[in-house]
């Protein structure tokens, strides 16, 4: 068991690695925004057209949404990848 309590076990995609690569190389960039200490917005630059996600998420579930978020734009770019 772990000392810290469970962690969420998180289930990426399998071209997630590959839906990265894909954004950073066709200038789509997703990161994190503070709202607070605790809470964290989700931003999407595409090549220039920022988009934030209406609302924030905790320190162990914005890193899981910005993988989300570059599998989908992948697959809204590449849809016979799947």
């Amino acid at each position: 068991m772990n000392l810290m309590g469970k962690k969420k076990l998180v289930r990426y995609d399998r071209n997630y690695l590959k839906a990265i690569s894909y954004c950073i190389d066709n200038n789509i960039k997703i990161y994190a925004v503070p709202k607070t200490q605790r809470e964290y917005y989700v931003e999407v630059n595409d090549n220039g057209k920022i988009i934030r996600s209406p609302e924030a998420y905790k320190l162990n579930e914005w890193s899981d949404k910005i993988v989300e978020l570059y599998t989908f734009y992948y697959y809204k770019h590449n849809p016979t990848d799947k």
